[in-house]
């Protein structure tokens, strides 16, 4: 019997071991401008997460959360919440990169990184671990045509990498909630249309079983014209940014 309890217990530690990192891989950067070195983090997980000892790299600095500035939210963070701070340490506006790691000295783990963004330029130090964490693509970075604060426009889960990282849009700039499909239904092409021009825009597409079928960035005056004759018949949605559509192929 004791021994039946010691195997049950060591199973136990054993799932709560595996579930941290999963809980922890929910906290992420959606917020980030290097010429403020302003950062703001979301917890995109169920349940609140303390994070003061979550630490920045800014290779080669490596901050931890408690000793910067925070500006609003705290580092408490309950679920969907976020807490904005301030770096100590220069993001450089040129090209660079920021990860954001657990209470660790070794960076180059992928096990102890939770997210990253690169922009401009390519190979940071920290890209590999990213890389192997699958929350980055190698050898990508948010362009210099888009110009800072970058903003992440993913679902904080399974939508990792340079093509969810955007520029923040100004209270008076157009709402992408005004972007219009047709025909719908379409058998070929769907026209999108927005009030104004987008500039490094992301489009995605899934179908009634959550599959990705179509993802590309995009810039356009207005209009976008998508083809999606090859999808089979059937219910989708479109995702530009933040906001979605359905549409039907027939």
């Amino acid at each position: 019997m004791k021994k039946f309890y010691t195997i049950k217990t060591f199973l136990l530690l054993a799932i709560l071991f595996c579930l941290a990192p999963l809980a922890n891989a929910q906290i992420r950067f959606v917020n980030v401008d290097p010429s403020t070195e302003v950062i703001t983090i979301k917890n995109f997980g169920a349940s609140t997460i303390d994070i003061s000892d979550y630490k920045l790299c800014v290779f080669p600095n490596y901050p931890k959360l408690n000793t910067l500035s925070v500006t609003s939210g705290s580092l408490n963070l309950v679920a969907g919440g976020e807490v904005t701070v301030t770096s100590s340490t220069n993001l450089v506006d040129a090209g660079g990169e920021l990860g954001l790691y657990i209470d660790t000295s070794d960076f180059s783990n992928s096990a102890n990184i939770r997210d990253y963004i690169q922009w401009i330029s390519t190979g940071g130090t920290r890209e590999p671990a990213a890389v192997g964490a699958g929350i980055w693509t190698a050898g990508t970075a948010i362009p210099n045509t888009v110009s800072p604060p970058y903003q992440y426009h993913g679902n904080g889960t399974s939508e990792n990498g340079q093509s969810f990282w955007g520029v923040t849009l100004a209270v008076n700039d157009f709402s992408i909630n005004t972007f219009s499909m047709s025909p719908n239904p379409t058998s070929s092409l769907l026209s999108l249309k927005f009030p104004q021009t987008i500039d490094n825009g992301t489009l995605d597409i899934y179908n009634i079983l959550g599959e990705n079928v179509l993802n590309k960035t995009f810039s356009f005056n207005n209009t976008l014209e998508i083809d999606v004759s090859n999808l089979n018949q059937g219910l989708y949605l479109v995702k530009i940014n933040n906001q979605t559509k359905r549409f039907v192929k027939k």
